[in-house]
């Protein structure tokens, strides 16, 4: 008797923490739904026209739009990539959930200590101001906003991506990496130089309604097209932060030297520096300031002599 006596309080204890358990669930997902999806995102994207974000180390990075462009703390153009990658997330982000009320001062705290302070603009007024930390294993991302006691842990929904990746970027991450960005349109003449062999230099102009390579009529113009295609799209693979600490390597000769005109007749200037057969990366220098690492594979259709040309 007492033995199923104990049997059913056992199957209602079951029953009561299965019942507990849902309404939990049903509970918890009732407050999910309630957490405003827009809480992070701006009424108008198009208006946004400068972007700050900022440490507590005081790193900070500056994006504003000026002559149709994204410009970096100034004075560098931004890669439009990475423009793209940053208002497509402020547009898609959303709040999964508030952290859980025994985490939140403490995660309050590292935002502050540690996490980026994001401020977006239109002309002079702050539309949206909130810190962003990502996890120790860049899995996770809370946003916060100003003023506002409560973290969320955001997602993209549909994408198992880290949010925060586009909010920790350096200046130097943000920076354009096309070296050139010539087109057909704004090209003027090209000229490269080689420190070795002085005889395999040549010159790119516009000859009789046609680019060629000067001093040889009969060049080869497919050839001489892929090569000018190459040097357009030509990107860095990394711009490099601790330039002081390199100029060690590159006090040598430069292996080639590319000059580059546009017709606003402003100069561009790429010098490369020879690279071990073993490396992956070479190292060039834009415009005798800026260092950079580009990959070897790539270099290999820049690196044209003038007899590459000849028929």
């Amino acid at each position: 008797m007492q033995r199923q006596k104990n049997i059913r309080l056992l199957i209602s204890l079951c029953v009561w923490i299965t019942l507990s358990g849902v309404l939990f669930y049903l509970s918890g997902a009732s407050r999910t739904l309630q957490v405003d999806q827009e809480l992070f995102r701006v009424p108008d994207q198009t208006a946004v026209n400068r972007i700050i974000f900022e440490r507590t180390s005081g790193q900070k990075v500056e994006l504003s739009f000026e002559g149709g462009r994204w410009i970096v703390n100034k004075n560098m153009e931004a890669d439009r990539q990475l423009v793209t990658i940053l208002f497509a997330t402020l547009l898609q982000v959303e709040p999964r959930r508030p952290v859980a009320d025994r985490f939140r001062d403490s995660l309050t705290t590292a935002l502050v200590e540690r996490g980026t302070h994001v401020q977006l603009f239109v002309d002079n007024e702050v539309v949206k101001d909130f810190r962003v930390l990502g996890n120790d294993r860049k899995t996770e991302t809370y946003f916060q906003l100003d003023q506002d006691p409560v973290p969320y842990l955001v997602t993209i929904p549909g994408y198992r991506v880290y949010v925060g990746s586009v909010f920790d970027l350096t200046a130097v991450e943000w920076r354009d990496r096309r070296v050139f960005n010539f087109n057909w349109q704004n090209f003027k003449s090209l000229s490269m130089k080689f420190q070795q062999m002085p005889a395999e230099d040549f010159a790119v102009s516009f000859q009789n309604q046609f680019f060629g390579v000067e001093g040889l009529p009969q060049a080869d113009t497919t050839r001489l097209n892929d090569f000018l295609d190459a040097v357009s799209l030509l990107q860095a693979y990394r711009y490099l932060d601790a330039e002081q600490t390199l100029l060690d390597t590159v006090k040598i000769k430069p292996q080639f030297t590319i000059h580059v005109l546009d017709i606003a007749n402003r100069e561009y200037t790429l010098d490369m520096y020879p690279a071990n057969q073993q490396d992956q990366y070479q190292i060039g220098r834009i415009n005798r300031t800026s260092l950079a690492l580009f990959e070897r594979k790539e270099m290999v259709r820049i690196a044209r002599k003038r007899s590459d040309f000849a028929r």
